[in-house]
């Protein structure tokens, strides 16, 4: 039996009002956004997507992406951010087309299951939400498997034991990355040098970043920053801490060089992206939130 593992980073159901944009952005986790109702456009890489009800998107680590709601009417969506712990849950979402084009009322209620869970908060929700996305997971690749009459994946255990084999082997020959890699999602708080996380990879500084882009797209202090970006922005929404303390305390050394740094790549600044996301994310969270007619 195949089991599936995931660590959630980011679980919100939005309401993007009319003509919003995130802008153009990339990351090392994946991402499924499903689409409640609405209209906009999705941007993959060079392709542009209509998006529409009951629509899941896959956006995949290092895929440069934008939503964007339409000129005249609000987008609603689930969004789910998340790395994958394990070999065979990595071949799996990895696999998925980049878009499903109607998920159906039962991945619908999955997502909308999810998002009632995360106002739970107890012992059980990481291990539930877990489980949901289990679910949603194999029921996308079933409707996948439809779509595309790929009948080789009816022994899908024997397709993915093959996967898993080979991406086992490329890991264990990648295994200094993936340590540099957890150390930054670990410590990305602290300072950080390139020559230290060389050394981790028992690398030169050179040849370090250099194999390091190869395999993740980006450089290591590129790496570094998005994870602090990104944690920087669950700050700015689930708490009310200064700008000033925020910066401090996912490791920019300076306010003013944060701030710079956070409009450069979301186009806005950090309390613009606060006032706009508390706005229809914690108020989403804390209303009726299953009424998606």
């Amino acid at each position: 039996m195949l089991s599936l593992d995931f660590d959630i980073l980011w679980v919100s159901k939005c309401t993007y009002p009319a003509k919003h944009v995130i802008k153009k952005n990339y990351h090392d986790y994946y991402q499924i956004v499903f689409i409640l109702n609405g209209e906009g456009e999705i941007i993959l890489g060079n392709n542009v997507y209509n998006a529409d009800i009951n629509q899941v998107y896959i956006f995949k680590p290092n895929v440069e992406h934008i939503i964007k709601a339409s000129k005249f009417k609000l987008l609603n969506i689930v969004e789910l951010k998340f790395y994958c712990n394990n070999t065979i849950s990595e071949s799996l979402v990895y696999q998925l087309p980049s878009i499903i084009k109607d998920a159906g009322q039962s991945i619908r209620t999955a997502f909308i299951n999810i998002v009632e869970e995360v106002k739970m908060q107890d012992k059980y929700t990481e291990h539930i939400i877990n489980s949901l996305l289990t679910q949603i997971i194999f029921s996308l690749i079933r409707i996948s498997d439809q779509e595309t009459s790929y009948s080789c994946r009816k022994n899908i255990d024997r397709v993915n034991y093959k996967v898993y084999r080979t991406i086992k082997n490329e890991k264990e020959s990648n295994e200094p990355l993936t340590a540099v890699i957890d150390y930054i999602r670990q410590n990305y708080s602290m300072e950080i040098k390139l020559n230290d996380l060389a050394e981790m990879a028992y690398l030169s500084p050179i040849y370090f970043c250099s194999v390091f882009k190869e395999k993740y797209g980006v450089s290591p202090i590129q790496y570094l920053q998005s994870v602090r970006l990104e944690n920087a922005k669950k700050l700015l929404i689930g708490t009310s801490n200064s700008i000033t303390s925020i910066s401090e305390r996912v490791g920019f050394q300076s306010v003013h060089y944060f701030s710079r740094f956070f409009k450069t790549h979301e186009g806005i600044t950090p309390n613009e992206f606060r006032r706009r996301n508390q706005d229809f994310i914690i108020r989403d969270f804390r209303g009726d939130i299953t009424d998606f007619s």
